[in-house]
């Protein structure tokens, strides 16, 4: 956003503004630092880069207010604090670095920052995509991140996972008026949130990657986690474009009152991929080969990886890249040059040598547990094949019943000879996992990564890491792994 004195009166009317402890109105000289420069937002005071403003919210534990000294320190050119706190910044120790910052005081913090997305946001005529569902947001929205590089279309893609209706205001907000495009992810947890995030967005295109079991205990089943995911497109006008995963009945047969776009392994879909081949190269990488069809073109694509996700992901990205107006030939080179996340599927070296990690434990529902154990049972190893699992958190009331689910998909995967089982209820896994394989509990990823040291007796060992981000198994990948 630009921190500038008209869009901050518009955008915040009620607000009242100081610097060096005076007052400042519409008529005054605004003599703060970076007026009219494009600033980005930050919640958490660890996070601030020089030139932001600082929200001091009220959190559940803590106190946003308490951490303004740290946010000017590394940069904050401007404060918004709560009415009645003014106490906080009336500080001798503060007075240095407030010299020349502003201070906006207002009612509520977290709506101050709210409406100022809102205002930004209006500011924007370039396509924005907002991209939700069960599984795959974040690799899609990287993948379509590559798309754009690869056709040399300046864009603005969210950073990292920030999907929440905070997160998504972060991320816009460090957008620039500059850019072709806006690229975000959306997520969920409850419902009534997908309404609130899509009235913030305001999506021209909204895509919906596919439907799975995940955070079923504040959304539902799959009828009521779709009806939610499909709130994205409760604000489109008549030419704005929603992409869902054709495949899926949820998605599929609805009669939408806005132009729809299908993608997905059906010949129905204006985006397919067809021939779909993993392939293990010379060099010892896994490959996923396919032909993608593209409205009405084809090309044969390489993908690294073989991870069964990675293609949905594709098919997601291009279609995206359609309506976003990227040459087929940008977005063919793109895919395959595309590298692949952080603790999705992520290869990285076990210490002492002694084997290769593959880490996806940034979630987990059991679409994607299945998805990762038959990509990991495609892997060839001359060493010891180990599955570390972790609980999926928030399955709702038939959580013991999808972790039972997967145990009978470990018979699938009988190379693996270990399964180190983390939590309580990834410890059900046992019941129905195959008595051939070698099976041990733990409480926490510290006594997992015990137990793993254990079974790694020799060299060449590959190993697979799978659970939800609330399980903290990416520590226990820190632990055990080599530093990139």
């Amino acid at each position: 956003m630009i921190l500038q004195k008209d869009f901050l009166r518009k955008a915040l009317p009620l607000a009242q503004f100081f610097t060096d402890g005076n007052n400042v109105t519409t008529e005054s000289v605004w003599a703060c630092q970076g007026l009219e420069s494009t600033v980005g937002a930050a919640i958490d005071s660890r996070m601030v880069v020089a030139g932001d403003v600082f929200f001091a919210l009220d959190g559940a534990s803590t106190d946003g207010h308490l951490f303004i000294e740290q946010a000017l320190d590394k940069g904050a050119l401007a404060i918004v604090i709560k009415e009645g706190k003014q106490t906080y910044v009336n500080t001798a120790a503060l007075q240095k670095n407030l010299a020349g910052k502003l201070v906006i005081v207002v009612a509520d913090p977290c709506q101050a920052l709210i409406d100022l997305t809102r205002a930004w946001r209006a500011l924007f005529t370039c396509p924005v995509v907002g991209i939700t569902g069960s599984i795959g947001k974040t690799t899609t929205k990287e993948m379509v991140r590559t798309l754009l590089a690869s056709a040399q279309i300046p864009a603005f893609v969210s950073y990292k996972n920030y999907n929440t209706q905070l997160g998504v205001c972060l991320n816009l907000l460090r957008a620039d008026l500059s850019v072709k495009a806006i690229v975000l992810e959306v997520g969920i947890n409850h419902k009534g949130e997908m309404d609130g995030i899509a009235q913030l967005l305001r999506p021209t295109i909204g895509l919906i990657t596919c439907i799975a079991h995940s955070h079923g205990e504040g959304l539902g089943g799959l009828p009521e986690i779709a009806q939610e995911k499909r709130q994205l497109f409760s604000y489109f006008k008549a030419h704005e474009v929603g992409i869902v995963f054709g495949d899926q009945e949820f998605l599929s047969d609805i009669n939408y009152a806005h132009p729809i776009s299908k993608f997905g392994f059906k010949t129905k879909n204006q985006v397919q991929a067809r021939k779909v081949k993993v392939n293990y190269q010379a060099s010892g990488q896994l490959t996923t080969n396919f032909t993608l069809k593209w409205y009405g073109q084809k090309a044969d694509v390489c993908l690294k990886g073989n991870h069964g996700g990675l293609v949905h992901n594709a098919l997601a990205a291009s279609t995206i890249a359609y309506f976003l107006q990227i040459p087929f030939e940008a977005i063919v080179e793109g895919l395959e040059s595309y590298q692949g996340f952080e603790n999705r599927f992520e290869a990285r070296q076990l210490k002492d040598g002694r084997g290769l990690l593959l880490s996806d434990c940034y979630n987990a529902n059991p679409e994607s547990m299945r998805a990762a154990l038959l990509a990991f049972e495609q892997m060839p190893s001359t060493g010891k094949k180990v599955v570390v699992i972790g609980d999926m958190l928030e399955l709702g009331p038939r959580e013991l019943y999808w972790h039972r689910q997967v145990g009978r998909v470990l018979y699938k995967t009988l190379s693996v000879s270990a399964v180190i089982l983390v939590g309580p209820r990834a410890k059900v896994i046992a019941k129905t996992a195959p008595i051939t394989m070698e099976i041990d509990t733990a409480n926490d990823w510290q006594e997992a990564c015990d137990t793993l040291d254990r079974m790694l007796s020799g060299h060449q060992a590959l190993v697979l890491v799978k659970a939800s981000g609330g399980m903290k198994l990416d520590k226990m990948v820190a632990q055990v792994t080599e530093l990139a």
